[in-house]
Formats: structure tokens, C-alpha cells, sequence
């Protein structure tokens, strides 16, 4: 898997207009940023001679050069799409504030011109970010959710413990203290509000029992449209044991997967608490962008790594052991 990049020629002539070739270097590094995944539009033979910023992507990498309206093409028809290639790619491309920020909100995608990319440098940072449980009052949740926006349409969590505690309320009734307290402050923080298309979430984690995956499956159902009702979640919960190994990687850790970013924690993803703090024991938890770009080649194999793990345990898994939906177009980004 290669992470995909459309890229309109418009875009780069207002970016050199606006920045200094240090400024760029700066935002972004362009010798490692796209990879050999760039699709480049409307550029022509006279435009990459003498535009010095193309000139770098195209010397040390290989590209795409399409018609001018290839990207525009993409775009149109995203609300039919069935290519989650192009439900997971970026789009750097010569549009207005407005129209990018339409974009990201209707279909989860990132979609960055020449003035946003200044403020959206943290997707250009192949460290990541983290969360310290020594910084809480300045790490609230909200950190994550508005100074390191992040559009998504697919999301894979995977807890053994989230959903392990079980508890009964004053009325007698079994409830799952994981989902009030933890599972739905973290969908609150990445779940967007309305798609025009499906927003696909697959939870895995282990339960008392396996018999109990469709009552938890719909209390989670009923948390969601609590917090999103208007928004379309095709959700698939899955039972594992805790510790439980396929094939590749262990699914004792904890792991967020996103089409755009992707959360790790070896001791928990209870990042939130019920007031929106980290909890007080919370380790460090370190947040990458590895779906973007190539100065994070190892993370990037790292998310490939558990997709390709997740997948072949959902294909796998029989029937008494998850409830919904096997469908997440991440599963298509790994190609066998």
C-alpha cells in the first residue's frame, strides 16, 4: 500500500507565489514528502522546467500527470466512489478555503490548499504528537479534536480491555462502564458529524463472554446516536480474547487506525475520563499522520502492518464472535 497524493499544478504556482523555497522546506519536506505516490494534473512540459518545486518531486520520484480535470473528476464523484483508495487519499489542490473545508466535512478526506498547509503543518510531521499524562491540563481532549484536526471517514479500534468490565446499575441491569466512560469521549473526539457517505468503524475487544457481543453492539449503536445522530455508522464489534495473536501482531496493545491518522498506546486507550481529562495513570500516547506522507515510512509500515492483520482476523472470525458490519474500506487499502 502507497498512500496516494493528487496533486493540481494550481496548487504549487500559488504555494511559490506566497513562500520563499525555504518557507516551503519549512511547512514541508518536499524531497520525502510525496513518495512515489503522487498524481500530478495540469502541469505541462514548460511549467516543470521552470517551476523549481515541481522539479524536485518529479527528479527524485516517480509520478502521474493526468488532464487538468482529473482531480475535479475524483472529487465529483466521491459520493459514489467504491474506491477507498481515493476515499483515503489527499488533495492538494487550487481551491478556496471554503470548498476545501467542505470537502474534508463531507466525505472525511483531507484536502489542503496553498494558505491551509501553513496551518496544517502537523500532518507534514513524521514524529507525530503525544499525549502526556503529565501535561493533562493542557492535553484535554479537545487538543486532539480541534488543534490537530483530523477528518476521517473509517476508524479501527482495537482494546482487549475496553469492554471487559461489567457492572450492574440500581435497576439490576448489566451495563459496560468502558462505553459511558472512555468509548464514547473518544468518538466524541473523532467521529465527524455528518458524511455523505458512510463512515465505516470497526471496534475490537474482548467481553465477559461471547454471547454478550450483540448486547454490547447495540449499546454501543445507542452511544452513537446519542452523540452523532445524524451521521451513518456502519459499525462491527468484534470478540477477542485478551492477548489474542493472528498471525502478524498482538491484539494486546491498544491501537486507534484511521484513513488519515493512526492513535498507540501499550497501556490503554482510556484517554478520557468523564470531564474530558486524561485519566491519571494514562502513559504517554504517541498520535502520527502515516497515511500522508513519506518522512514516516516507518510508521506508515507499522499501520500497514496491523490493517493487514485486522483484515484477516475480521475475514476469519466466525459468526458468534462479532456482530454488524465486516465492511471498512481500510481493509481495501491492503492489497494481498
Amino acid at each position: 500500500m502507497k498512500p496516494v497524493v493528487y496533486l493540481q499544478a494550481g496548487f504549487w504556482k500559488k504555494l511559490a507565489a506566497n513562500y520563499s523555497r525555504e518557507g516551503i522546506r519549512t511547512m514541508l519536506d518536499v524531497s520525502d514528502a510525496l513518495g512515489d505516490s503522487c498524481v500530478i494534473t495540469d502541469a505541462t512540459e514548460e511549467m516543470i522546467l521552470q517551476d523549481d518545486f515541481l522539479k524536485i518531486i518529479i527528479k527524485q520520484h516517480s509520478y502521474e500527470r493526468c488532464d487538468e480535470h482529473y482531480v475535479e473528476k475524483k472529487i465529483c464523484n466521491l459520493n459514489s466512489s467504491n474506491n477507498s483508495e481515493d476515499l483515503s487519499a489527499t488533495y492538494m489542490i487550487n481551491k478556496e478555503d471554503k470548498e476545501c473545508l467542505e470537502i474534508e466535512k463531507d466525505y472525511g478526506i483531507l484536502a489542503l490548499n496553498a494558505k491551509t498547509v501553513s496551518n496544517r503543518r502537523y500532518l507534514f510531521k513524521g514524529d507525530g504528537f503525544s499525549m502526556d499524562k503529565r501535561k493533562r491540563y493542557l492535553q484535554r481532549y479537545l487538543t486532539f479534536k480541534e488543534k490537530l484536526y483530523h477528518p476521517c471517514n473509517s476508524l479501527i479500534i482495537i482494546d482487549p480491555y475496553l469492554l471487559i468490565k461489567r457492572e450492574k446499575d440500581k435497576d439490576d441491569n448489566i451495563i459496560y462502564p468502558g462505553i459511558a466512560n472512555n468509548l464514547e469521549s473518544l468518538l466524541d473526539a473523532i467521529l465527524p458529524y455528518n458524511l455523505k457517505i458512510d463512515f465505516h468503524l470497526t471496534i475490537i475487544s474482548s467481553l465477559g463472554k461471547t454471547e454478550e457481543v450483540k448486547r454490547v453492539y447495540e449499546k454501543i449503536k445507542k452511544s452513537i446516536r446519542r452523540i452523532r445522530r445524524d451521521l451513518n455508522v456502519k459499525l462491527g464489534l468484534f470478540y477477542t480474547g485478551t492477548g489474542y495473536y493472528h498471525e502478524i501482531e498482538s491484539f494486546h496493545s491498544r491501537h486507534i487506525l484511521s484513513n488519515t491518522y493512526a492513535v498507540d498506546s501499550e497501556d490503554g486507550l482510556d484517554l478520557f475520563n468523564e470531564n474530558g481529562y486524561l485519566t491519571k495513570n494514562n502513559p504517554v500516547v504517541s498520535i502520527v499522520f502515516p497515511r500522508l506522507f513519506g518522512n514516516s515510512r516507518q510508521d506508515l509500515e507499522k499501520y500497514c502492518r496491523w490493517l493487514s492483520s485486522v483484515k484477516k482476523f475480521v475475514e476469519t472470525d466466525v459468526s458468534e464472535r462479532f456482530y454488524g458490519s465486516k465492511e471498512n474500506r481500510l481493509f481495501e487499502l491492503i492489497k494481498e
